[in-house]
């Protein structure tokens, strides 16, 4: 009696029908049942796949982090330009004070002028504290979100290979009963079965690699979930505080500038 050694190397299991297979997975993934079914493909689709639902949750927050980046970068900018404007605004007041002799009117475009300043300063200032929130939608959108989507395409790859030595092992069964009904021996079976058994052993390493990898993906997307939720909410709660405080400020400064009488020398 002699042992024949099963030599395991999954390597040799990955043949071009399970490399055609898991093209066939990749197909059936993005298709509807009906179409699935007619094409007689519905048997090797892991159904409901959450991944998939959450990743298509992460891409509408993808896309509403896009617009948020586009709206608040259009409203820094023409907030910016206004800082400029005010600014130029104090300045030119200011100089008016300058070459005015009458004191009522040096008083009075003097402190036009130093409003207009503080209005563009307090703009600028708030625009400091505002300009982190765009960075860091910025790195969700251009780091964070093509990470995950990376690991999502690994683990997918790993589900379709598995899916594959799943349908390749159940169509070895289905041929083995066929066999079977016809009272006939199949060659492979009487030779020791070894390329079923290669299979079950690719199909065993290849599960728990799948096993492994969903759950670090689910991880990782309940954490980008996570931090979508907590950082939005502290984004948004940031500048309506800011803007709040801005524009308060703003109506302080401008208090002082009410009711002040001109006086100007025309014929001067």
């Amino acid at each position: 009696m002699t042992i024949n050694k099963l030599e395991t190397d999954p390597s040799k299991g990955k043949t071009l029908d399970i490399v055609m297979k898991k093209i066939k997975h990749k197909i059936v993934e993005f298709m509807d049942t009906d179409s699935a079914d007619a094409l007689g493909l519905s048997r090797a689709i892991l159904c409901n796949d959450p991944l998939l639902k959450k990743m298509k949750v992460l891409e509408d927050n993808t896309m509403l982090y896009r617009n948020l980046i586009a709206y608040f970068s259009d409203l820094f900018y023409f907030q910016e330009k206004i800082s400029q404007y005010q600014k130029d605004f104090g300045d030119i007041f200011c100089e008016l004070a300058a070459h005015e002799s009458h004191a009522n009117a040096n008083e009075a475009f003097t402190v036009f002028g130093e409003a207009h300043r503080q209005l563009s300063k307090k703009q600028s200032d708030s625009l400091k504290n505002l300009r982190p929130l765009i960075a860091d939608l910025v790195t969700y959108v251009d780091k964070v979100v093509p990470d995950t989507q990376l690991t999502l395409k690994k683990y997918l790859d790993v589900k379709y290979e598995y899916l594959s030595y799943c349908l390749k092992l159940k169509e070895m069964d289905d041929e083995e009963l066929e066999y079977h009904s016809l009272n006939e021996g199949l060659y492979r079976v009487e030779t020791g079965n070894y390329e079923y058994r290669l299979m079950l052993r690719c199909r065993q390493e290849t599960r728990q690699k799948f096993v492994q990898m969903r759950n670090d993906v689910m991880i990782k997307i309940e954490l980008l979930d996570q931090k979508h939720v907590r950082d939005i909410a502290h984004h948004l709660a940031n500048f309506a505080s800011v803007m709040k405080d801005c524009l308060a400020e703003c109506s302080i400064a401008l208090q002082h500038t009410q009711n002040t009488p001109i006086e100007i020398d025309i014929i001067q």
